[in-house]
């Protein structure tokens, strides 16, 4: 078989489907070093191990281990005696016990189980996602409402503002008006005060002027 053909069986290879003489023929292959075969068949290894994440698992039949069983322990006697001289074959997968370390059904098993628990985890999260969207909305309205009426609360308080500010504009130009009135009753307080002055001074006057005349016979 020629390297091509060698290199075509290699994703067979990594999930056990070849017969015999093919699966003995690309392990000499492997043997021999071929680089990259190996590093093909290492891809499609880690491909084939994830393989059972994706698929539903399904019970096999009742009678069906005890069918494969039957077949393993009955050899076909024609396939015996067409090759009598070849050489044992290894176990798919065997010979790269010592460049690869072998995965056991243990560790198999944890990565199933870690990917149905990751598998759960996000089910899990997705049921309270959508179980959660109601209260969202709901909290999403009430926040629409408060921001109303905060808008509105604002809005009344700028309103009060400006009265309270027009008012105390009001209030200020009454104080400089009645400070200006203060100020002129002052004037015209000042005034009154000189004015009795003038007449007190008038009538010392006129009281000086009226004696001498009372005293002529």
């Amino acid at each position: 078989m020629t390297h091509e053909n060698l290199e075509e069986t290699v994703p067979l290879y990594a999930i056990g489907a070849l017969e015999k003489i093919e699966r003995q023929a690309l392990e000499a292959h492997l043997l021999s070093g071929c680089i990259p075969c190996r590093t093909a068949l290492k891809e499609f290894q880690s491909v084939a191990i994830s393989l059972p994440f994706a698929l539903n698992i399904v019970s096999p039949p009742r009678g069906l281990k005890a069918k494969i069983m039957g077949a393993r322990t009955q050899v076909p006697p024609a396939e015996t005696a067409a090759h009598p001289s070849a050489t044992p074959s290894l176990e798919p997968g065997e010979w790269m016990r010592h460049l690869f370390p072998p995965t056991s059904p243990a560790t198999t098993s944890f990565g199933l189980a870690l990917g149905m628990v990751f598998v759960g985890i996000l089910v899990l999260l997705m049921f309270q996602s959508w179980n959660s969207s109601p209260r969202v909305t709901e909290d999403t309205r009430t926040l629409t409402e408060l921001q109303t009426q905060v808008d509105t609360a604002n809005a009344q308080l700028t309103t009060l503002q400006q009265q309270l500010s027009e008012r105390e504009e009001v209030l200020m130009q009454t104080r400089e008006e009645l400070q200006r009135r203060m100020e002129e009753l002052a004037e015209v307080k000042d005034q009154l005060i000189q004015r009795e002055a003038e007449v007190d001074d008038l009538n010392a006057q006129l009281a000086q002027h009226s004696r001498p005349s009372s005293r002529i016979p």
